[in-house]
Formats: C-alpha cells, sequence, structure tokens
C-alpha cells in the first residue's frame, strides 16, 4: 500500500468518526435546547454565581441558628422556631438547585457551542486534506526516472522531489491535526454527557428538597395541633414520647426504586447492625439509602446484556454463577441515554464495585457468597464503603464528605454532589430522631454524635 492509499484509509476513518459524533450530538441538541429554557430571564454566569454565593451564604447562616436553638432547654417555642428555620433553609436549598441548573443549562449551551467549532475545523482539516492528497496523486503518476534520463531537467527534478516532500509533510500535519481534534471532540462528548448527568441529578434532588419542606410544613402542622400552641401540652407530650415508639416502628421504610420495603422498625435494626460491624452511623446509613432510592431514576429497569458496561459482564456473570441465579432474571440498573447502567440492588454498585468488598461483606454477614440483591449485604457493603470514606467518625463534616463521595467518588466536589449530600444530611437528622425516640433520648436531641 502506498502513501497515497494510506492517506485514504485514514480519511475514510476519520470520515466516518466525524459522521458518528455529527449525528449523535445531532439527536441530543434538541434535548439540551429544551433543558436550557430554565429561569425567567437571560442572566450572566457571573451574576448566577454572586446568586449562589448568597443564598449558600444564607444556608450557612441558618444552619448555624438551628445548631444553635437546639442547644435550649425543649420548649415549644424552641421546636417551632427550629421548624420556621429548617423550612427556610429548604427552600434556600431549593432556589440553590434552580441556580445551579440554570447555570448548568448555559454551560451545555456554550459546551455545544464548542463542539460546533470544533466539528467546522474538521471540515476544514479534511478539504485541505483532499486537496493535498489530489497533488499527491499526480506525483504518483510520473515516471521519475524516465523523466531524469529522457530529457528531464535536474533542477525540475529536485523541486518536484521537494514539492513533494512539501505535500507529504501537509498530509502528515493534516492527518495529526484531524487526530487532534477528534480527540477534542470526545473530551467535548464526555463533559457534555457529565453535564446532563448532574443536570437531571438535580432535577431529582430538588424533588426530594420539595418533599422534605413538605415534611416540615407537616410536622409543625402536627405538632401545633397537638400542642394547640400550649407549651404545657408540649411538656406533657414530651413525657408521652416513648409511646410514639411502637408507630415508629410500623411506619414504612421503602426503597421505591428497587421494590424493597420492610418496616421502619426492621430497617433501624439492619442498620444498627450494620452500624456495629462497620462503624457506620445507623441513621446517616438509612438517610443514603432513601436518598438513593429516590434518585435512582432508572434502577432496576435493566439487562445486563445491553444496559451494562461489556467490561462489568463477565464479573457479572461470574457473580450470579456462584449465587446460582439466572443473570437474565435480575435487575440491573438500566442506562440513561448518557453512559451505562448495570448498577445491582439497593447499594446500586457495578460488579466490579461489588467484588471489591465481597470478601469483607461475607465475613461480617457470614453470607458466603453475599448478594448485591440482599438488603442486609447492601448495608454492609454500603457501610464499609461509606467508612471507607470518613464516615466513621460520625462527625457532620466527614459524613457530608462520605455521602458526597458516594455519588460523585472523585468529583465529590462537584455542586450536584454536595447538594446530594446535604439531602442526606437532612434525612440522616431525620432518621437519627426516629432512632432516638426508640431509645428513649428524645426526638430532638440526637445530632450527629448521637450514638
Amino acid at each position: 500500500m502506498n502513501l497515497s492509499q494510506k492517506v485514504l484509509v485514514v480519511l475514510c476513518e476519520g470520515l466516518f468518526v466525524f459522521v458518528f459524533i455529527f449525528f449523535a450530538y445531532a439527536a441530543a441538541l434538541p434535548a439540551v435546547s429544551a433543558r436550557a429554557q430554565i429561569g425567567d430571564a437571560a442572566i450572566t454566569k457571573e451574576e448566577l454565581r454572586n446568586q449562589l454565593q448568597d443564598v449558600q451564604n444564607q444556608i450557612t447562616e441558618l444552619e448555624n441558628g438551628i445548631e444553635g436553638a437546639k442547644a435550649d432547654q425543649k420548649s415549644l417555642t424552641r421546636e417551632i422556631s427550629i421548624l420556621n428555620k429548617e423550612m427556610e433553609k429548604q427552600k434556600l436549598q431549593i432556589r440553590e438547585i434552580d441556580l445551579n441548573l440554570r447555570e448548568i443549562a448555559q454551560e451545555i449551551k456554550e459546551k455545544n457551542g464548542e463542539i460546533g467549532g470544533l466539528e467546522n475545523k474538521l471540515k476544514e482539516k479534511k478539504m485541505l486534506l483532499a486537496a493535498s492528497l489530489q497533488e499527491l496523486n499526480k506525483y504518483d503518476g510520473v515516471n521519475w526516472v524516465g523523466a531524469l534520463f529522457f530529457g528531464g531537467n535536474l533542477s525540475d527534478l529536485f523541486n518536484h522531489v521537494r514539492g513533494l516532500q512539501n505535500i507529504q509533510r501537509d498530509v502528515n500535519e493534516f492527518i495529526m491535526h484531524i487526530d487532534d481534534i477528534r480527540k477534542d471532540l470526545e473530551s467535548d462528548r464526555s463533559d457534555l454527557e457529565d453535564k446532563k448527568d448532574d443536570m437531571v441529578r438535580l432535577k431529582n434532588l430538588s424533588t426530594l428538597q420539595k418533599q422534605t419542606l413538605e415534611k416540615k410544613q407537616s410536622e409543625k402542622s402536627t405538632l401545633l395541633e397537638q400542642t394547640k400552641g400550649q407549651e404545657k401540652l408540649f411538656q406533657e407530650g414530651l413525657k408521652k414520647s416513648k409511646k410514639d415508639a411502637v408507630m415508629i416502628r410500623q411506619q414504612l421504610f421503602t426503597l421505591e426504586s428497587v421494590g424493597v420495603s420492610m418496616s421502619l422498625g426492621e430497617a433501624i435494626e439492619k442498620a444498627l447492625f450494620t452500624g456495629q460491624k462497620t462503624g457506620v452511623r445507623p441513621a446517616f446509613l438509612l438517610a443514603i439509602f432513601q436518598v438513593e432510592s429516590r434518585l435512582g431514576t432508572y434502577v432496576g429497569g435493566g439487562s445486563w446484556r445491553k444496559d451494562m458496561k461489556p467490561a462489568e459482564r463477565p464479573i457479572f456473570l461470574q457473580l450470579t454463577q456462584k449465587l446460582g441465579l439466572d443473570p437474565d432474571t435480575m435487575p440491573v440498573s438500566k442506562h440513561p441515554y448518557y453512559g451505562w447502567g448495570g448498577a445491582m440492588g439497593a447499594a446500586q454498585f457495578i460488579p466490579s464495585t461489588w467484588s471489591a468488598y465481597e470478601h469483607q461483606v461475607a465475613a461480617l454477614t457470614g453470607h458466603n457468597p453475599p448478594s448485591p440483591w440482599s438488603i442486609e449485604d447492601a448495608f454492609i457493603a454500603s457501610g464499609l464503603k461509606l467508612v471507607g470514606n470518613g464516615a466513621g467518625s460520625h462527625a457532620y463534616k466527614d459524613e457530608h464528605t462520605a455521602a458526597a463521595k458516594y455519588l460523585g467518588g472523585g468529583n465529590y466536589k462537584k455542586r450536584v454532589s454536595q447538594i446530594y449530600a446535604n439531602n442526606v444530611m437532612d434525612w440522616a437528622e431525620y432518621y437519627q430522631g426516629q432512632i432516638d425516640v426508640l431509645e428513649g433520648i428524645g426526638a430532638r436531641s440526637g445530632g450527629a454524635n448521637s450514638l
């Protein structure tokens, strides 16, 4: 194969990749454009970030106020004050998510513009390459020996040789540039998928924040209804709080996305067992599962054959074989419009992640082999992962970081991971209150170090 033929092969390969990327992005553009229409008016990125900073400062002030109020003696006034602050905090967190969504929509629009610019550069380089190939083909048809020995001019021959070398150099440069542009396109495509991923998660988290706000509003209404605004009735209610234990145990703990439902009392017992074995705070663990379940839009509806990343499939087959399960009947997460699915069970571990914890889980539960579809094994695996990420201290800051890492891994500092962690910590406070009542500590005395 001569140089021209080699170059033509590279050109065809590059053209195929270009066409694939072009149509992939063309299909995504309408969805992105639709999502970009967030917010009531055009706003600059700087203005968005200033608003975000202001909202985050207000949230910090409220958190400090809530912690200060919890140090006061229990009273109706104190409880109402805390609930009001918590509701205001929820409203601000919803606003924070909305601002983040608007900023990501702008970033998606900018990224699409960058992709368009790269595609235009790719077209330009391909046109120049095609022109150079035409010149190269002319030189391929010249009989240089005949031209030299049958009346050819030596100076002309050298000029032709230099011309050929220049064209070959240009061809090589064009090929190199096309390859660089293809890499840039692939990188931008990956960034775009990440931003779409963040947008989906933020929308789901916004829904969760609204549900948490509704829960706080309901809690306040119930408290006022029971006490009729009277401190005496509130104090009498505190003495009867142990009677609430029966109701708490009978509440349902439902992991919606994986179809797991049990009494809250049973879930707390499993979480306490996991806490003893791994060192994770039980209320924090329950919060992780609660938020993961409600966030898991794509959980449980997929097939390993089409939704799981190819590299994960052999590990999945080995796991199901060890467990004596039919791989075609075991639920895994469905792939979204970006990336891969294939996560398993309530903990939502992909097969390779599960295999990394498998021996530890077996040692702690006695289940050999353990199963990601077993709630006990899933609790233990998640507890191990969370403690490995620093949650064993039970300190708020460390648990918050561990929650962010549970979602984002190495990207735990990203906004979506931080907002996810905020939501987890809200639920952790709720479950801590329930556990405290069961243990006779008092519904609102528990913090991150209560157990």
